[in-house]
């Protein structure tokens, strides 16, 4: 024990002498304390090392100027790393903001996209609150895009929507936004007065009624427009959801094409939804069903064929007309469901009729027929079927197209009609006069003849100038070897000025409405 106590002792002794050498050199050498700080400074990022060696060129300068290399070395080294994360750090807010310019831009138009402008409402919503001035939102769905797209090829849909693009940039003001919502679905926030949005909106669809070229094609897509003012407490959704549903009220118009959002608009949209909902059900349980309107000789009275035309028998709201459900069942893709339901039930009729003798063998039936049937290659196919179930000859068959919906002359449209003539169906244009007003098409077109538009005819009993467009009319479809049918006769003037004319066969309220029709051979 005692021996070992005496050896601790020792080693303390060591230490104590060791440490006063050491502060004795310091003491006797103010080098060595540069030293030591300008390493705690270089270990602390401080490369700015003051050390210089002195005259005497020992091995305390050697260390000295060891330090000195080694701090130039990595004050280098710390800069070059630093530009490195300096440019990483640049690249990175690049890459950010570009992500950001691709979340918030539509790929297709350049145009800004369904996040970027409800971001851009919600901004001005939060500003409303603050009292700033209110703003319009208007929507804007394009007429028949689908059409464009199944006729023309999806190349020419995004064409057309590049040019629509195009044209709202080129009709807004200066803090104005036009986004694309999807689709043919555009939007435009617009920091203007309510009482001027109207006229904004109609500038706009103005300029969408300008032909296009694209390709080889013109194409004349037009749209419906609906506005709405932002208001206090309404968040962004609902905002849109108004000027959507008034959208929708102006689309079905046949007038007005750009509507303002009103409160009972919503509860016609709940009514349409549930409408929606229904038809589906409504086509398989047989609730839609075809009435007729007669068509008749000028020259003998006689009624040479019908025109079907579509009711709905809702269990609760009564008899519905067409313009209550044929948009949905557009929207809903229920298009060849109704047409397939009302000639099948047409053709069901006629073929009792004939079995009866009810009418006679030159009798025909006329059914209405949508752009988007005939861009169904299966459909000619179809028509043939039901001629042939129900033993119904093709010529006893009558197709009408409306004239402002339909004259693109596109590949599967022709390739329908073509079909549609080989097998002796007749083709007829409807509302001919309304639209595009023109034989010029017609010669490219498989068509059988025209039924003349009800509006050139409203005072044709006294009008000089109505006749001789009338005239004209007839003389041209003559001319074409065109059947021409003048719809919309209701009063016994407009009959005799017709027959003097030289009209030829009349349809109108004057020979009958719409409804359930009992062929006037059966007739007590």
């Amino acid at each position: 024990m005692l021996t070992k106590n005496r050896s601790s002792s020792k080693k303390l002794s060591k230490r104590r002498m060791m440490n006063r050498e050491r502060m004795s050199l310091a003491d006797s050498d103010p080098r060595i304390q540069e030293i030591v700080d300008s390493i705690v400074k270089i270990s602390a990022g401080d490369f700015s090392v003051s050390l210089s060696p002195s005259p005497l060129r020992d091995e305390v300068d050697a260390i000295i100027v060891g330090i000195k290399a080694m701090s130039l070395r990595l004050e280098a080294t710390y800069e070059a790393l630093e530009q490195r994360v300096r440019q990483r750090t640049g690249l990175l807010e690049e890459a950010r903001r570009d992500l950001e310019v691709l979340a918030f831009t539509d790929a297709l138009t350049g145009l800004d996209n369904r996040a970027a402008i409800l971001r851009k409402l919600d901004a001005h919503l939060v500003a409303l609150g603050r009292g700033e001035p209110s703003a319009v939102l208007f929507l804007l769905d394009l007429d028949s895009f689908k059409h464009i797209n199944d006729t023309q090829g999806h190349n020419a849909g995004d064409l057309v929507l590049k040019e629509v693009a195009r044209r709202l940039k080129e009709n807004i003001r200066p803090g104005d936004v036009a986004a694309r919502l999807g689709g043919d679905e555009f939007a435009i926030l617009a920091h203007t007065d309510i009482a001027v949005a109207e006229s904004m909106g109609q500038r706009i669809l103005n300029a969408l009624h300008e032909p296009m070229n694209i390709g080889s094609s013109v194409i004349t897509p037009g749209g419906s427009i609906g506005f709405s003012a932002s208001t206090p407490s309404q968040h962004s959704e609902q905002w849109i959801e108004q000027a959507d549903t008034a959208m929708y009220v102006a689309k079905r118009g046949n007038v007005t094409k750009v509507q303002r959002f009103e409160k009972y608009m919503l509860y016609e949209r709940q009514h349409k939804a549930r409408l929606s909902s229904e038809l589906r059900i409504a086509l398989e349980r047989k609730e839609i069903y075809p009435i007729y309107q007669p068509i008749v000789s000028s020259a003998t009275g006689e009624h040479v064929g019908v025109e079907a035309l579509a009711r709905w028998a809702h269990p609760s709201l009564g008899i519905l007309p067409p313009s209550d459900f044929l948009p949905l069942a557009t929207s809903a893709g229920l298009d060849h469901s109704l047409t397939a339901r009302i000639l099948s039930g047409a053709l069901a009729d006629l073929a009792q009729w004939r079995a009866n003798r009810s009418v006679t063998e030159e009798f025909r039936m006329h059914i209405n027929v949508t752009p988007s049937e005939l861009s169904n290659l299966a459909f000619p196919d179809f028509v043939k079927s039901q001629l042939r179930d129900y033993q119904i000859p093709a010529s006893s068959l009558a197709i009408e197209l409306t004239e402002n919906e339909y004259i693109s002359g596109g590949n599967l449209e022709l390739y329908s009609l073509r079909g549609l003539k080989s097998m002796g169906v007749r083709i007829y244009i409807d509302d001919f006069g309304a639209g595009y007003s023109a034989f010029g098409y017609l010669d490219k077109l498989p068509i059988s003849g025209v039924k003349i538009d009800r509006s050139l005819i409203t005072e044709i009993d006294t009008s000089a100038m109505q006749q001789s467009i009338l005239r004209s009319v007839l003389d041209l479809g003559r001319a074409c070897e065109l059947d021409c049918i003048v719809e919309g006769v209701e009063t016994q003037g407009q009959e005799a000025a017709l027959r003097d004319i030289g009209a030829t066969y009349f349809q109108g309220y004057l020979y009958g409405k719409p409804d359930l029709y009992i062929p006037p051979l059966n007739r007590s």
